[in-house]
C-alpha cells in the first residue's frame, strides 16, 4: 500500500506540475514513467502489485489514467493501443494548457482581436469569390436563371463582407495611430504644446517679416522718439486731453512691434521730462494714472515679446509711489528678455543727466578712484543713464516742432534727425518705414571726415 501510495502522490505532484506550467516537455512525464516502472528487478513485482492495488481502489480517475488503468488497464505505457495511456491523457491536458494560453494571449491584444476579423473576412471573401469562379461551366443551360439569381446572391454577400473588411481595417488603423500617439500620459500634453509652439513660430514669422526692404546692415540700430502732439490730438478728436495720452499709450505698443519687426534693437522713447512736472496739476495726476495701469499692461506686452524695459530718471524722488511699485516690477520681470530693449525716460532731462554724471565723476576724482587727467568722453559715458546702449542713430519728433527739448543732450552728437507733422497718436507703420528708408539710402553720416 505504501508504493501504491508513492505511485499516486508521484502522479498527483507530475500532473499539478505540468498544470502549473513548471515543465513544458509533454514527453517528459513519459520518460519519467517509462523509467519509474521498471527501475530494478527487485523492485519490479512489488511496483506491479501496488499499481494492481491502486488500480484496483480508484476507478477511473486522473490517477487510473495517468497509471494505465481503468478500462484500458491491460495496456503498458508504450503501446501504441488504446486512448487511456498515459501519453494520450498527457497529451490532452498540453493542448488544454496550449489553448489556454493561446485564448488569454489573444483576448489581451488589441492588435490580435482587430487583426483576426480581418483574416477571416479576407479568407472567407477569397473562398466565396474562388467557388464562384469554379462553378461557374458545370451549370447547364436550363439553369440559367437560377445561375443568374445564385451568381447575384453571391455579389451582394461579397459586397457586404468588403465593406465589413474595409470597415475593420479603418478600425485596426485608428486603433494603432490612437496607440502611438498617446502612449504615455503626457504623450497627448507634449503632442499639444508642439502644436501650439509651432503656431507661435509661424505667427512670429509673420510678424517679422520686414517691410522696408532696407539692408539688415543698413537699419538703424537705436531709435530715439520725442512722442508730442498726444494733447493736442486728444483735443482736437475727444475735447479731452487725457484721452490723447491713453491713445499715445497703445501707439508706443504698436511702434514697438514695428522696430521689432524691422530688425532695430533699441528704442527710446520721451515719456515725460522734467519740465513736465510744472503743468496744471490735475494733468499730471491724470498722467501718473495712466502710467500706474500702462505699466501693467506694457509689462504682460513686453514679456510676450522679449523686450527688456529700462526706466530712465534723473530726477527719481519726484515719482510718486504707486507709480514706482508698477515700473519696479515691470523693469523686474522683464530683466531676463534679451531680444529688445526699450528705455522709457520718466522725469528724465538731459541736462540733469549731464549734471548727474559731472558729480558722479568729481566724487571718484575725490575719493582717488579716478585722476582727472583720466577723465574723458569714455568715463562721461560710462556715468550716462544710456551707458548700456549706443548712442541713438535716429532721432525722431512728431507734431511738427523742430527741437530737442532738454531730451539726449550728450548722445545725439552724431544722430540723425526726422521731424513728422504727424500727432503720436495718429503715426503708422509707413511712417516709420519713410524714415528707415531715408536713413539707410539718403543720409550719409561722416562723423567729421
Amino acid at each position: 500500500m505504501v508504493a501504491g501510495q508513492n505511485w499516486k502522490s508521484r502522479a498527483e505532484s507530475m500532473l499539478s506540475n505540468f498544470i502549473d506550467g513548471d515543465v513544458q516537455d509533454p514527453y517528459y512525464y513519459s520518460q519519467m514513467m517509462e523509467n519509474s516502472s521498471t527501475p530494478n528487478n527487485d523492485h519490479a513485482s512489488s511496483s506491479s502489485s501496488s499499481s494492481s492495488s491502486s488500480c484496483a481502489n480508484n476507478h477511473d480517475s486522473v490517477y487510473d489514467r495517468m497509471l494505465g488503468c481503468g478500462s484500458n488497464n491491460n495496456i503498458g505505457v508504450g503501446s501504441g493501443g488504446g486512448g487511456g495511456g498515459p501519453c494520450v491523457s498527457l497529451f490532452l491536458q498540453w493542448v488544454k494548457v496550449v489553448l489556454g494560453r493561446t485564448t488569454r494571449a489573444y483576448l489581451s491584444s488589441p492588435i490580435c482581436l482587430a487583426l483576426l476579423p480581418l483574416v477571416l473576412g479576407v479568407g472567407f471573401g477569397f473562398w466565396m469569390g474562388r467557388r464562384r469562379g469554379s462553378g461557374g461551366g458545370s451549370t447547364i443551360i436550363s439553369d440559367e436563371p437560377r445561375k443568374q439569381s445564385k451568381g447575384m446572391g453571391v455579389t451582394s454577400l461579397g459586397r457586404v463582407i468588403s465593406h465589413i473588411y474595409h470597415w475593420l481595417r479603418l478600425q485596426a488603423m485608428l486603433m494603432l495611430c490612437k496607440s502611438s500617439i498617446i502612449s504615455s500620459d503626457g504623450d497627448s500634453n507634449l503632442f499639444q504644446e508642439e502644436r501650439d509652439e509651432h503656431t507661435r513660430a509661424e505667427l512670429q514669422a509673420m510678424e517679422s517679416k520686414r517691410e522696408s526692404g532696407v539692408d539688415p546692415q543698413c537699419v538703424p540700430r537705436h531709435i530715439a522718439v520725442i512722442m508730442d502732439g498726444n494733447r493736442r490730438y486728444g483735443k482736437a478728436k475727444y475735447g479731452n486731453a487725457t484721452r490723447g495720452h491713453w491713445d499715445g499709450s497703445k501707439t508706443l505698443i504698436e511702434f514697438s512691434k514695428w522696430c521689432i519687426s524691422e530688425g532695430i534693437q533699441i528704442l527710446t522713447v520721451y515719456a515725460f521730462s522734467t519740465e513736465n512736472w510744472d503743468r496744471d496739476p490735475a494733468e499730471v495726476s491724470a498722467l501718473m494714472t495712466i502710467f500706474c495701469k500702462y505699466c501693467d499692461e506694457l509689462r504682460v506686452e513686453a514679456i510676450q515679446r522679449g523686450i527688456r524695459i529700462r526706466v530712465l530718471s534723473t530726477e527719481e524722488e519726484r515719482i510718486p509711489v504707486d507709480v514706482k511699485v508698477g515700473i519696479d516690477r515691470m523693469v523686474l520681470e522683464t530683466m531676463h528678455c534679451d531680444k529688445f530693449t526699450m528705455n522709457i525716460c520718466l522725469s528724465y532731462g538731459g541736462r540733469g543727466e549731464i549734471v548727474n554724471a559731472c558729480k558722479s565723476i568729481a566724487m571718484d576724482v575725490q575719493s582717488g578712484k579716478l585722476s582727472v587727467d583720466e577723465v574723458g568722453e569714455r568715463e562721461v559715458h560710462n556715468k550716462m543713464l544710456t551707458e548700456h546702449c549706443c548712442d541713438p542713430d535716429i532721432i525722431i519728433r512728431t507734431s511738427g516742432e523742430e527741437r530737442l527739448s532738454n531730451f539726449l543732450l550728450w548722445q545725439v552728437a552724431y544722430s540723425e534727425f526726422f521731424f513728422l507733422e504727424k500727432q503720436w497718436p495718429e503715426l503708422e507703420k509707413e511712417d516709420l518705414l519713410g524714415v528707415i528708408r531715408t536713413f539707410a539710402r539718403g543720409r550719409k553720416r561722416r562723423y567729421g571726415k
